[in-house]
């Protein structure tokens, strides 16, 4: 494990000059898997059995949060140049899904390291040095509290109070519903300093608790409230009465905190991609596994043309999901002040195809989707329960689209001018990465995204491409043709996005929010174009280097072929693609890989988890 370092050396080299350097993202995320195990052996901390039992009980995953830490996933929520095992957020993402595929429970309740982020983002050089090394030391279990019962998403109508009083802050108010609000260590929250006189914007300030060290007054949980999913998850709140902490609470300066939340959630939000793409993996294994092994109508009920095509539909959004996922990760780096408008369409359209192949993989399931019995399709449920809370944290589906609206304007005046760059680094997964600079993440991009910006380049890659044994002329035509389609598509968006700017104003609702449906809708569709185009561009700078499944470029040709990504019908795919999608899954599965464009190992049949007292992986040092 890697020393620790100074404060006086942890403040410091934020200001050192980012040195690229390549990663191998798989390595950490296969380091975990042999450290927790098969999750079919009912033993191991993070066994499938263990985590229905527990979430029948609605208890928390103590021992399976307890094995992540003693692996040191804390690690990976602080950046390289303070002292963590951060390197690259694609490794953060891969760790994630490894989690998520077993127990959401325990992801959800440990990836609440992901609010120590804003002590990076907000924080001074001290801050950041101190907080540092007490994540490192295993110190903290932070909860974000945002929002309050009465207000929701509504951030600045929000009620708790904190008054500056001689160096300090008396904070009162509650906060609801939030993860781990009675079990956590710490608290990140929004406090009310400004008075009527200040703007509603500038009212808010951020503040990073430590419950440990409260100089007086009392910080309480409030009771945690039965969900529907999570089960096992501390749903919970947190209360506040004259509760007085040190002013270097606070992160950032007075009236920022609104500023800081949002720049905070536009990383967190595609952080959120690596729980969606644990459950679909999960339950695409668990669906296709049970129906390989079912004997239906004289053969194996996989074989079946409508259960053979539903699989390779769910297949294929997996891998336009992970597509999304991977250029999101890569643009943190290289791209982050571009994220007001990435990190929003990231969330929406990932959870997007994993959800809706979720419903679908069920009703293939059939009658066995109703039955709780003892046996391993027990966790889909679970899974599809679990997983669909992604389009609701930090900032639902609504917020999200409603985020990408307010820019649409800018988006639409930066498509008119064109940007001559080269685009390699963001797509070729073997390109070396800068290390990730979260403080530099901006809360309005100006309109720019790289993945849109980019696609004109794709488009003259993709002309300038000659046939090959992996990729045909048909193939390359077809592609070609769906490109062109991508790129008209996305004019068309901004051409009604003009129109309505055009057209005549409704009647004013009573609601001070007035984002109209219209809007809604081409904020759905632009997120749908933008999975389209990093799975194009993940295609196009990697074909030379993966598996033939990859170049051939099939799997490409059906995803550019659905008119919303994330939705399909029965008989939409081709039966030559459908069953080249099907053997690709069935492959991965029996070999036990996850669902990738790339080949990445899963833990061993029957293997159990590492002794509690063995060292860390080297691979994961």
């Amino acid at each position: 494990m890697r020393e620790f370092v100074s404060e006086k050396q942890l403040a410091g080299t934020l200001s050192d000059e980012p040195e690229k350097r390549p990663i191998d993202a798989a390595a950490p995320a296969e380091a975990l898997e042999e450290w927790l195990g098969d999750p079919d052996v009912e033993a191991n901390s993070l066994s499938f059995a263990r985590s229905l039992e527990l979430d029948e009980r609605e208890e928390l995953p103590a021992d399976g949060i307890g094995r992540v830490r003693a692996f040191g996933f804390h690690r990976y929520f602080v950046p390289d140049w303070l002292g963590g095992d951060l390197r690259s957020t694609e490794e953060l993402l891969m760790l994630t899904r490894v989690i998520a595929r077993r127990d959401m429970n325990v992801a959800v309740s440990e990836s609440t390291q992901i609010w120590m982020m804003l002590a990076w983002i907000g924080g001074d050089a001290g801050q950041r040095a101190q907080w540092a090394s007490t994540v490192l030391r295993g110190g903290v279990v932070p909860c974000l509290a945002y929002s309050e019962p009465g207000h929701g998403a509504d951030l600045a109508a929000n009620e708790l109070v904190a008054t500056p009083d001689a160096g300090q802050y008396v904070l009162t108010g509650e906060k609801w519903p939030i993860n781990r609000g009675r079990t956590s260590t710490h608290v990140v929250l929004l406090g009310t300093t400004g008075d009527d006189g200040v703007p509603a914007k500038r009212k808010q300030s951020m503040f990073l608790v430590d419950r440990s060290r409260v100089v007086s007054g009392e910080v309480t949980g409030v009771p945690r409230v039965p969900t529907y999913g999570l089960r096992g998850c501390d749903i919970s709140g947190v209360s506040f009465d004259d509760a007085r902490v040190d002013a270097s609470a606070r992160l950032g300066a007075e009236g920022e905190g609104l500023e800081l939340s949002l720049r905070g959630l536009l990383i967190t939000r595609t952080l959120c991609t690596g729980l969606s793409l644990g459950t679909g993996d999960t339950m695409l294994r668990t669906v296709g596994g049970f129906l390989s092994g079912r004997t239906l109508y004289d053969g194996p009920a996989s074989e079946i043309p409508y259960v053979t095509e539903s699989l390779a539909n769910a297949y294929l959004s997996l891998l336009v999901a992970e597509c999304e996922s991977l250029v999101a990760m890569r643009g943190l780096h290289l791209y982050t002040e571009e994220f007001s408008v990435w990190g929003n369409a990231a969330k929406v359209q990932v959870a997007r195809l994993v959800d809706f192949a979720g419903k679908a993989l069920a009703r293939t399931l059939g009658a066995r989707y109703y039955m709780r019995a003892a046996e391993h399709v027990g966790i889909f449920q679970k899974m599809l329960r679990d997983g669909a809370v992604v389009s609701v944290f930090d900032g639902s589906e609504p917020v999200c689209l409603d985020s990408i609206t307010q820019q649409l304007a800018a988006l639409a005046k930066s498509h008119e001018r064109p940007r001559d760059e080269d685009w390699s680094t963001l797509y070729d997964l073997r390109a070396e990465l800068p290390p990730f600079r979260p403080a530099r993440v901006s809360v309005f991009g100006r309109g720019r995204d790289a993945t849109f910006a980019s696609l004109p380049a794709l488009i003259d890659r993709l002309a300038g491409l000659a046939p090959d044994a992996g990729c045909d002329e048909e193939r390359l035509t077809a592609l070609r043709t769906r490109a062109e389609e991508l790129r008209a598509r996305l004019d068309a968006l901004y051409a009604r996005f003009h129109d309505l700017r055009r057209a005549p104003a409704a009647t004013p609702p009573a609601s001070a929010k007035t984002t109209p449906p219209r809007l809604m809708r081409l904020a759905e569709d632009l997120c749908a174009l933008h999975a389209k185009v990093a799975a194009l561009g993940i295609w196009l700078h990697n074909r030379d280097h993966l598996d033939a499944f990859f170049a051939d470029g099939a799997w490409l040709e059906a995803a550019l072929a659905r008119e919303q990504v994330h939705q399909y019908e029965v008989g939409d795919l081709d039966p030559r693609t459908a069953r080249t999608l099907f053997d690709r899954m069935n492959s991965q599965r029996e070999k036990h890989e996850f669902f990738s464009l790339r080949t990445m190992r899963q833990a061993a049949p029957g293997a159990h988890e590492a002794h509690h007292g063995a060292d860390r992986p080297a691979s994961a040092a």
